[in-house]
Parts: structure tokens; C-alpha cells; sequence
């Protein structure tokens, strides 16, 4: 089993109503989550700063905000959850082909 990466820092979060909690990433770029394609169901585990892990699924996501994209995560943890910025969301690695 692959090890778990950090896939974003969440900038700001908020709820979508029937599909979960969206988070954006902090700073420019989402690198990990690019590896990814876009819809991908990842097992995830968000880490709120000083708070307990929370285990969940998300999908990878493209979110245009202010004339600029930028991937995201839709995110289902299991019930309403409230995530601070600073909250550090992981899962999997992709593994290579072959």
C-alpha cells in the first residue's frame, strides 16, 4: 500500500450543500493533487491543527475563483465538519504503472 502524501493545507473550506465540504488548498500551486485526475476518489484523512485526524473520502476537483482554477477536494468526512485553515489533508500516493 502506498504511503500517505500531503495533498493540500486547506486554505478556506465550505459546505456543498448534498455533496460534501470543499476545500482549496493554501499558496499557488496543488502539486499532489494534479498527479490525480480530475473526479478521482482518494481514502483521505484530514488533520485539523490540534485536533483529532478525521478519516473520509474525497474526490480531486477544478474550482475557478476570481478568473483563476485551481484544484480542490470534495470532501465526505462523515458528517458536518468544520475545517480551520492550517488543516492538513492526506492520502495516497499514486502508484506508477507497470
Amino acid at each position: 500500500m502506498p504511503p500517505l502524501v500531503l495533498l493540500l493545507r486547506v486554505a478556506a473550506a465550505w459546505p456543498v450543500p448534498g455533496l460534501g465540504l470543499l476545500a482549496l488548498p493554501a499558496g499557488p500551486a496543488a502539486a499532489p493533487l494534479r498527479a490525480h485526475a480530475l473526479h478521482t476518489a482518494l481514502a483521505v484523512e484530514a488533520r485539523p491543527p490540534g485536533g483529532a485526524a478525521l478519516p473520509g473520502t474525497a474526490t480531486v476537483e477544478e474550482v475557478e475563483r476570481g478568473g483563476r482554477s485551481s484544484y480542490g477536494l470534495l470532501l465526505d468526512l462523515g458528517g458536518p465538519v468544520d475545517l480551520p485553515p492550517g488543516t492538513e489533508i492526506w492520502g495516497r500516493a499514486v502508484q506508477p504503472p507497470g
